[in-house]
């Protein structure tokens, strides 16, 4: 090759080399995730969404190729952290754990929650699950139909806690007074695992639990489950009986769990988070404990969880309404 030759394929090749960069994509869009990936949790370690969480991190972490760090941030029925993870910078590095209660249920309950359902973006739909009602042993009541009768007897005596005013369990709590027509007192707490701390302590007589975080109490005697509040008897409980068999016909009550982003998230970002979820919902030990705490892998992606998000929040504004239920 001639040195002029050479000269002009050089200069050629400056030239367009700008371009090139330009057109490349960068180093980050190249491969997600680049670093560790925040799964904020809006409840406190040892809750419901903490255990389920905690269940799927491992496998995540290993389909990610990066730590999954749990950042617990409790409070407000869930809205702290769920308001902290709307505002994060929509890049697929913060993922926030949400569930009936924050997506369904606090943006009718509350005035200002913090945050707009809007701006979050579905990935995935981890579970559904039916709650445990459980009370502390030294209630004289074996089961749901006996606790209601003794609750007739002495209304406002007896207690029943949540994970908070919003919760799905502060809706199951009130929809049971409501159609039971008993008056039980609601104690909410900031997250699940100290509302179940607060039964086995007696310092309340109930307990509105999800059973994975209540289970182990159930099963050590430590606590007394009452009912379940779904269609059916939980294999997991197959002595207990639901609420509608306590007396209370018609009640039926199921919650479900799931992962969001903000919205603007890159949708390579998101499908590689809803791979993950979704792998580790189908890792057999993982569901096989899921299972066993009486909630149930789903795993749908971010249009049927999106589709689910929009049902229930038209459903349960309606029946908050229609339950009279404030934040006390």
């Amino acid at each position: 090759m001639t040195p002029i030759r050479r000269r002009t394929l050089l200069q050629a090749t400056t030239a367009t080399l700008p371009l090139m960069l330009a057109l490349r994509p960068s180093a980050a869009q190249d491969k997600f995730p680049g670093k560790p990936v925040t799964l904020i949790v809006p409840q406190p370690a040892g809750g419901d969404a903490d255990v389920v969480c905690r269940s799927l991190q491992t496998k995540m972490q290993e389909v990610l190729g990066q730590p999954v760090v749990i950042d617990n941030r409790g409070g407000a029925g869930g809205n702290i952290g769920t308001a902290l993870g709307a505002k994060a910078a929509p890049d697929g590095y913060t993922v926030t754990f949400v569930n009936q209660g924050t997506m369904a249920l606090n943006p009718t309950l509350y005035p200002s929650p913090g945050y707009k359902v809007e701006a979050l973006a579905p990935v995935t739909w981890l579970t559904s699950i039916d709650l445990v009602i459980a009370a502390h042993p030294s209630v004289p009541a074996a089961n749901l139909k006996e606790f209601l009768e003794l609750a007739r007897k002495a209304p406002g005596k007896y207690t029943y806690g949540t994970a908070g005013n919003g919760s799905a369990n502060h809706l199951a709590g009130e929809m049971l007074k409501s159609m039971a027509k008993v008056d039980i007192t609601h104690v909410p707490y900031k997250g699940g695992g100290p509302a179940i701390i607060a039964a086995l302590g007696g310092e309340i007589s109930t307990v509105v639990a999800f059973p994975l975080a209540a289970l182990p109490h159930i099963r050590s005697g430590k606590l007394k489950a009452l009912a379940v509040t779904g269609k059916q008897r939980s294999k997991a409980l197959p002595d207990v009986p639901t609420v509608a068999e306590s007396g209370v016909s018609g009640y039926e009550f199921a919650s479900w769990m799931g992962l969001v982003v903000p919205k603007g998230t890159p949708d390579a970002a998101v499908q590689a988070i809803h791979a993950a979820a979704a792998a580790a919902l189908k890792d057999k030990d993982v569901a096989d404990r899921l299972s066993a705490g009486m909630t149930e892998p789903v795993g749908a992606g971010p249009k049927e969880f999106g589709a689910l998000i929009a049902r229930e929040g038209q459903r349960w504004s309606a029946l908050i309404r229609q339950y009279g239920m404030k934040i006390d």
